[in-house]
């Protein structure tokens, strides 16, 4: 039933994305159009990204103000704010995350960026490319030989949140060389204690403790590799004997297409569409059947013993984590825990699955394994 879910989802897919393509093939989005536009309906009933003057004088601002080289993001979101530049009413001043996605997006000199690559839009521009240009320039260090490094934070961005409000966590670099972590709304909402400056330090040893937890004792380790082995061969023989039966499907079917062609041959004129009709139908089935075949087959490929390798990782995954750059960190933070929350200097997490799982189960005796 797995197998049969993952293959009608992946062929769901493909056909969303299909029309999706064509839609921006065209020129055309498909999506909510980002800060900056708003969708009208044209009269054909369909809907076209159209600058909104109020944010769109925004967004140029932002812009001019990145390319004169005289301000990073953090002295940028400040300004705004001064200005009176706000996100929204509810959250008055921006993120770094919202300011670094918004400066990095083609889509503000009418281009649409869709799975690795660039297509011309049809809405209108935002943003002159040149000035454009020379903002990414200066953004990678390139246009100003005085721009700083850009610092790249492990626990920013979004991947930890506010316990008591439910906005992002944020960085700041105090003395050039201590990194602190703070709620971002922590001056425009109310809290019901002031938020704390949590060293980077204290996060990862929380976070080191919690990939401490999927450490389990080694003989239920050991047995759960050798079940885990014997559950990965049995999954095996199991996709072997559905291939087996898709393919026999597949050869009954185009059996019966031939057959209802040789009939519509001889039939008479007037029974012809009928069977070139139940042909074209059969046709389609056995289509089905032969990517449903392909898609198992790549499956039963591609499957290395994904669940052993993840119990390996887990069981030294701690040890490893702490000589890591904070690029892997983020990847491996992201991909172990949802839902992290900072409350107060407490790092609270729920553990995504599979390491939920682990986490359940690391202090069960053997007998429970």
């Amino acid at each position: 039933m797995g197998v049969v879910a993952r293959w009608y989802t992946d062929n769901l897919r493909e056909e969303v994305n299909k029309g999706f393509r064509s839609k921006i093939e065209a020129g055309e989005y498909p999506h909510r159009p980002p800060y900056g536009y708003r969708t009208v309906k044209e009269s054909k009933g369909s809907k076209f990204p159209t600058p909104d003057p109020e944010k769109a004088e925004i967004i140029r601002t932002i812009f001019k103000l990145i390319a004169s080289g005289k301000y990073s993001i953090d002295t940028l979101r400040e300004e705004l704010f001064q200005r009176g530049m706000y996100f929204s009413q509810s959250t008055r001043k921006w993120t770094r995350s919202h300011l670094a996605k918004l400066l990095r997006h083609p889509f503000y000199i009418g281009k649409i960026p869709w799975h690795g690559k660039i297509y011309e839009g049809k809405h209108k521009p935002i943003v002159n490319e040149q000035v454009w240009q020379k903002v990414q320039e200066i953004l990678d260090g390139r246009g100003n030989a005085k721009c700083h490094k850009r610092r790249e934070f492990t626990y920013g961005h979004g991947l930890i949140k506010c316990a008591d409000c439910g906005y992002s966590i944020t960085a700041e670099t105090h003395k050039q060389q201590y990194t602190y972590y703070v709620c971002s709304q922590r001056r425009h909402l109310n809290h019901s204690a002031k938020p704390a400056w949590v060293p980077e330090q204290l996060i990862e040893s929380q976070v080191v403790s919690l990939l401490d937890k999927l450490i389990l004792p080694k003989e239920v380790y050991n047995w759960v590799i050798e079940y885990l082995k014997r559950i990965s061969t049995q999954e095996v023989v199991d996709t072997q004997k559905e291939l087996k039966l898709l393919k026999r499907k597949i050869s009954e079917s185009q059996n019966t297409v031939d057959a209802i062609l040789l009939r519509a041959a001889q039939a008479e004129d007037s029974l012809v569409d009928g069977f070139m009709r139940l042909a074209r139908e059969r046709q389609s089935e056995m289509a089905l059947l032969q990517r449903r075949f392909e898609q198992t087959k790549l499956g039963l490929q591609e499957d290395t013993g994904g669940p052993v390798k993840i119990l390996e990782l887990a069981q030294h995954l701690s040890r490893r984590y702490v000589t890591l750059k904070p690029s892997p960190k983020r990847q491996i933070a992201d991909s172990v825990f949802s839902n992290l929350e900072l409350n107060g200097v407490s790092l609270c997490a729920e553990y995504r699955l599979p390491f939920a799982i682990l986490a359940k189960n690391t202090n069960r005796p053997l007998n429970y394994a």
